[in-house]
């Protein structure tokens, strides 16, 4: 007789553990909404709208630390890219891309295409060439970071800054 009435507190305790178990697999579920919400079209969009409107400090913020750019074959560390980027926000204009592949997976992300741009002290000069971008996530944080940029103008540019310093081997 007594184990009747603990019954409807057994229930009770099954349910509130249920229900437990339920909240830890919403706040699970969220977890996996928020990883999954990266969209890499708008963070290239993002990138290019950065780079029209000559703001080094927003490039500088998506770029990872461990960046490398290739430029013309040859490449370059993260002072070397910072200085590049410094240097080429503050004339470059009317970045314009074409997107000729690009995928996501869980912790990497990557666009390669041509690219036209003006400068600012020459519209009616256009350079161009190709470009591969590839973003990755960064740790438990869940953001994403440019690894690494691949830049080959369609000319050899000579006037284009770029710092010497060149990329040590490791």
């Amino acid at each position: 007789m007594k184990m009747y009435k603990l019954l409807p507190f057994m229930a009770l305790l099954l349910i509130l553990g249920s229900c437990q178990d339920t909240a830890k697999e919403e706040v699970a579920e969220e977890e996996v909404m928020a990883e999954d919400t990266w969209d890499a079209d708008e963070a290239m969009a993002d990138w290019r709208d950065a780079w029209n409107k000559n703001d080094a400090q927003s490039l500088e913020a998506v770029t990872a630390d461990d960046v490398v750019l290739l430029f013309n074959g040859k490449a370059h560390r993260q002072d070397s890219v910072s200085a590049w980027i410094e240097n080429s926000a503050s004339w470059m204009k009317n970045l314009r891309t074409t997107t000729v592949m690009k995928s996501k997976g869980e912790n990497f992300a990557y666009e390669a295409g041509t690219y036209t741009h003006a400068t600012t002290e020459n519209d009616t000069m256009q350079m161009g060439g190709t470009y591969t971008v590839i973003w990755e996530r960064s740790g438990d944080q869940n953001e994403w970071a440019i690894k690494l940029m691949d830049v080959t103008p369609e000319t050899e540019m000579d006037s284009m800054p770029m710092p010497n310093q060149q990329m040590r081997q490791q």
